[in-house]
């Protein structure tokens, strides 16, 4: 779990940069300049226009979806940042969780010709294709949340640690279990990179720590919490010692801690999900969910939309290819505590 020392170094640094890219802004150090490759060995550079003032910079983010609770709390940490940087945000995306859907709003934000674009990649493979369109424009491409198999595509990648997430999340559910019991796992779909780490995560530490635990069970629930909780449902009849149940996301977290409510399965399934939705601390507090692994999508949010103006503004030396943000763990126990709540989306 992330310390509050930790969290107040992380603002406390990007208070500071902010600070320095508004001293360079006021002085008028922003020049005709073109933005080459970075550390992530991307292939694209961008146009190299005179770039006058923020107000010249237009940012493309594309959600996952324009829903979930996740992404409405990235979006309001990209427009704050947007705001106080001065520039441009677009934001557009669909109400569903698929390449398909994603695909036009991306050709159609590429008929524009943003400045940058920032993406949620909803399949790592299936949207690379739109991905190299921007890439051959010479438009930035940076990656927030989720990514693509060819990352050589992006000039960054800004995402929580889902693999770490994972394993977070097996230690919590087998100390619930007392290390021993019958475990099912609920994810999404295949081909998610975020949701594919944290199932790899929580299968690697299950077997590498906990030889009376077994996995007996993965579904997958397509983003839908109705389905989530017929799928735990069906769990809980094919499985009558299940001890436990692993929900990748937020809509899954959603379905399995209203089935396991509903079945009357409070104290006796321990579930551990991912994401903080308000029906996930709802169902936290109440011990339908025994405990969240929470993410701080605001932050990548935010984090994504400066380094996309640093693209586009000339300052590549303040971007990192990669960066993971720390989760946060919340238990029934610590549910109201306002140190743990304040993680909540939305909050």
């Amino acid at each position: 779990m992330t310390s509050n020392f930790d969290n107040r170094l992380l603002d406390a640094g990007r208070r500071g940069l902010r600070r320095k890219w508004r001293r360079v802004a006021v002085s008028g150090a922003l020049a005709s300049m073109a933005v080459g490759s970075v550390a992530c060995g991307a292939s694209s550079t961008p146009s190299s226009s005179a770039v006058t003032s923020p107000k010249s910079i237009t940012i493309a983010f594309v959600p996952g979806t324009t829903t979930n609770p996740f992404y409405i709390s990235m979006e309001a940490g990209a427009k704050s940042e947007a705001a106080k940087l001065g520039v441009n945000l677009v934001w557009q995306g669909s109400t569903t969780w698929s390449a398909s859907a994603q695909t036009p709003v991306v050709d159609a934000l590429l008929a524009q010709h943003p400045s940058a674009l920032v993406i949620v990649p909803t399949d790592e493979t299936a949207m690379k294709g739109p991905i190299q369109q921007f890439v051959n424009a010479h438009i930035p491409v940076v990656a927030a949340d989720t990514t693509i198999s060819d990352t050589s595509l992006l000039q960054s990648q800004i995402t929580g640690d889902n693999s770490l997430g994972g394993k977070q999340a097996a230690d919590t559910l087998a100390s619930l279990i007392h290390e021993t019991g019958q475990v099912a796992i609920i994810d999404n779909e295949p081909g998610v990179t975020t949701d594919d780490a944290r199932q790899s995560g929580f299968g690697q530490e299950i077997a590498a720590k906990y030889p009376n635990i077994s996995i007996v069970a993965t579904e997958y629930d397509a983003e839908s919490p109705t389905t989530a909780a017929s799928q735990t449902a069906a769990l809980l009849l094919a499985y009558p010692q299940l001890a436990g149940i692993f929900a990748i996301d937020t809509p899954t977290g959603e379905g399995v801690g209203t089935a396991l409510q509903e079945a009357k399965a409070i104290g006796k399934v321990f579930a551990v999900a991912y994401d903080a939705s308000a029906e996930e601390a709802t169902l936290l507090k109440s011990g339908a969910l025994s405990a969240l692994v929470m993410q701080q999508p605001a932050l990548e949010g935010a984090t994504a939309v400066q380094y996309a103006y640093d693209l586009v503004a000339g300052h590549k030396s303040e971007v990192k290819s990669f960066v993971l943000l720390p989760n946060i763990i919340a238990t029934t126990a610590t549910a109201n505590d306002p140190n743990i709540s304040k993680y909540y989306y939305g909050v």
